[in-house]
């Protein structure tokens, strides 16, 4: 018995959910991925998934074979260097063949799981370097591969973030990781990168470009017992009551305190800027000048922004 496409979909997402070692690829299994997973495919949809052989007993792999189409390697054609680098990443594989100076991984999410996989292929091989590859993960989301300083400015994956989303009517985040060196232990450091996207994409749904340095503050503020944030909600309940005045201080903090790129950021005259300043400031006796300040500031903005200040 095998499912239509659309209930073998829904059954596949329910399973990748409940074994918690399940993966899922556009590249086919390589046989090192055989040696510790099993493989399946549905009719009609590009990509495979597979199930960890340690979290599977026998009947269990008997009924998902009556399910899904088991995979089998022969005549399948790989894209070895693909292969090769999830092999790297995502597997503890050895280091890919064609070695490299250094690389990046970019990560990307789409909020629609439904998208055109060869289509945003192209749109990403015309934006990036010529050296770079992508490499799927899952229905809508994967990696960029930067390879020998051929690094994107963060800005311009600002930039193609929106583009897309004005072209293509769905929205992307992507998560800049850090230049790291052709070593064996530079997939832990992946591996860390993505445990950080995921809780960027939680935490900080909004933003389209994600990375350590966006995430970390969000993730020091959740981390906070209620003894700490105890003075967040007595100091800076003003922020808790003007909304309007939270989102100034916000953004005067986030570009660097310069007063004429957050008027035009916010489509205010300067005075108005300069007049919130000084209400923050007599309200809180926090003056905004100074690194500490500065830090202190935007921490609260970050408590008092999701709303469900604790109570």
């Amino acid at each position: 018995m095998q499912f239509t496409l659309i209930g073998g979909i829904m059954m596949k997402q329910k399973l990748l959910t409940y074994f918690h070692g399940a993966v899922e690829q556009t590249t086919p299994p390589s046989d090192f991925q055989l040696d510790s997973y099993h493989w399946f495919h549905i009719d009609g949809e590009n990509g495979w998934f597979g199930f960890q052989k340690s979290e599977m007993d026998l009947s269990q792999f008997d009924l998902l074979k009556t399910l899904f189409n088991h995979y089998l390697p022969e005549g399948i054609k790989e894209n070895r260097e693909e292969t090769m680098w999830s092999e790297y990443l995502y597997f503890g594989g050895m280091l890919p063949d064609n070695p490299c100076e250094n690389f990046r991984i970019i990560q990307f999410q789409i909020n629609d799981p439904h998208v055109d996989k060869d289509a945003i292929e192209t749109v990403f091989k015309g934006f990036t370097h010529s050296s770079s590859m992508v490499i799927w993960n899952g229905a809508n989301r994967g990696i960029i591969v930067e390879r020998n300083g051929n690094f994107l400015e963060d800005e311009e994956y600002s930039s193609f973030a929106e583009a897309i989303q004005s072209d293509f009517y769905f929205t992307i985040t992507f998560y800049i990781g850090k230049v790291m060196a052709f070593l064996t232990e530079s997939a832990a450091i992946f591996s860390q990168e993505k445990s950080f996207f995921t809780a960027g994409l939680a935490i900080n749904p909004g933003d389209r470009t994600l990375s350590f340095e966006t995430i970390l503050p969000h993730l020091l503020i959740s981390r906070l017992g209620d003894q700490e944030l105890e003075p967040f909600k007595k100091w800076f309940s003003i922020l808790e009551e003007d909304k309007e005045l939270l989102l100034t201080i916000k953004t005067f903090i986030e570009n660097n305190g310069h007063n004429t790129n957050t008027a035009k950021k916010l489509f205010i005259h300067r005075n108005t800027l300069q007049y919130r300043l000084d209400k923050f400031t007599e309200r809180t006796g926090l003056p905004l000048k100074n690194y500490h300040n500065f830090f202190t500031a935007y921490l609260a903005c970050l408590y008092f922004s999701n709303n469900k200040p604790r109570s």
